[in-house]
């Protein structure tokens, strides 16, 4: 299940990852027109005519944590949510995330991610800036790899990308845009004979990331930050060459699906499903991965392969004024092909949380949740927003 930096494994053919692209992109575009063709609004055109114009709101909270890999971490982070003068008093919300962290090992980590919308919503510009360096855990590539393979291994990355949204139906919240990315990983640590210190695994001495993406977004949800209705489609394909001056040629194609339900007052029941799948000379740090946001439960990583599918599903409801819960629950499958999904491969995970509101007017909540999966696996979280 290795791969190595001279002698890469057979894959999927980048053209097999096309064909994928365009029929997913078929069946978006027939949805679309369909939902054209109807003319029915968005909840989220009703309700912004009621939202408070022009204010910010600014929530920052102190990091604390301890633990084996980092000893003592401490920084601070924070969300600034606005809107942009009395020419875009309809524009959704915008956002501004920032966090700055260092630990007593000397590891950092610092981002700055902004997220505009313009002109009654028609443009939405984003970018992402990241600089880290932090240990975390590899287990080798594919769905059957057991805890004695897992090694330790520290990367320094540094991040940079811009993206631009434009909505082209006057009846629909369908944004077409491009994205470009730039990313340089160093692996400044590995373990003494393990597979990464052998060069057994592509990426297993870093390298540049480089290349432009497409992407379609569809997105009619009545909030960005706690939505209770409408759905969100974002599809999107990453090209990285080495003519954009990237290390590895390979592509990248995601599929992120969401539907939102109002059962019944202050209850959501959110349904998502995920395809993530790359073709080519992909290093491993890159690969699609199960774990973290996405089945709550695993370790960030803890399974990768060139294809991963999975489905989540989450309840939320109200417990106190501020105070709510929420109970979930996701299943995925990864192989190193699309024909090579099964059933046989099934990872899954199940959980509970709290949130508690921190800017009621933009409805933005903080989160920790617990969730457990099969044979002891488990994991708790804490931040700030929704895991989808």
């Amino acid at each position: 299940m290795l791969q190595s930096d001279k002698e890469p494994r057979p894959d999927h053919p980048v053209y097999d990852l096309i064909v994928i692209f365009f029929i997913l992109f078929f069946s978006f575009s027939v949805f679309l027109l369909a939902q054209e063709e109807t003319g029915q609004l968005s909840n989220q055109e009703i309700e912004q005519e009621k939202l408070e114009k022009d204010k910010v709101s600014i929530t920052a909270l102190p990091i604390l944590y301890y633990t084996p890999e980092t000893k003592l971490a401490f920084g601070a982070g924070g969300l600034l949510a606005y809107r942009l003068g009395l020419v875009f008093k309809e524009a959704r919300p915008s956002t501004l995330f920032f966090a700055g962290i260092y630990t007593q090992m000397k590891q950092f980590t610092f981002q700055l991610k902004p997220e505009i919308y313009l002109k009654n919503n028609s443009i939405f510009l984003t970018g992402n800036f990241l600089a880290e360096r932090f240990p975390t855990k590899f287990w080798g590539v594919g769905p059957d790899t057991i805890e004695n393979d897992l090694e330790t291994y520290t990367p320094q990355t540094y991040f940079m990308e811009f993206g631009y949204q434009g909505k082209y139906f006057s009846k629909l919240p369908l944004y077409l845009g491009v994205r470009y990315h730039l990313e340089k990983t160093l692996i400044v640590d590995k373990e003494p004979g393990k597979i990464l210190d052998q060069g057994l695994v592509v990426g297993s001495q870093g390298g540049w990331i480089s290349g432009p993406g497409l992407i379609i977004n569809y997105d009619n949800r009545d909030n960005i930050f706690f939505p209770s209705s409408g759905y969100y489609f974002q599809l999107f394909g990453f090209w990285n060459n080495k003519i954009f001056g990237s290390s590895f040629n390979y592509v990248n194609i995601k599929l992120d699906a969401r539907h939102y339900l109002s059962v019944a007052p202050g209850q959501v029941l959110v349904l998502q499903g995920i395809l993530d799948t790359v073709s080519g000379n992909t290093p491993f740090y890159k690969l699609p991965k199960i774990g973290g946001d996405l089945l709550r439960g695993y370790y960030g990583g803890r399974f990768r392969d060139r294809v991963v599918m999975a489905f989540q599903t989450e309840y939320r409801f109200p417990i106190w004024k501020r105070v709510s819960g929420v109970a979930f629950a996701g299943l995925g499958s990864l192989a190193d092909s699309l024909k090579h999904i099964s059933w046989d491969n099934l990872k899954y995970s199940a959980g509970f949380g709290l949130r508690f509101k921190v800017i009621p007017k933009e409805q933005v909540n903080v989160r920790i949740d617990i969730a457990f999966g099969p044979n002891g696996t488990h994991g708790v979280y804490m931040s700030a927003g929704e895991a989808f």
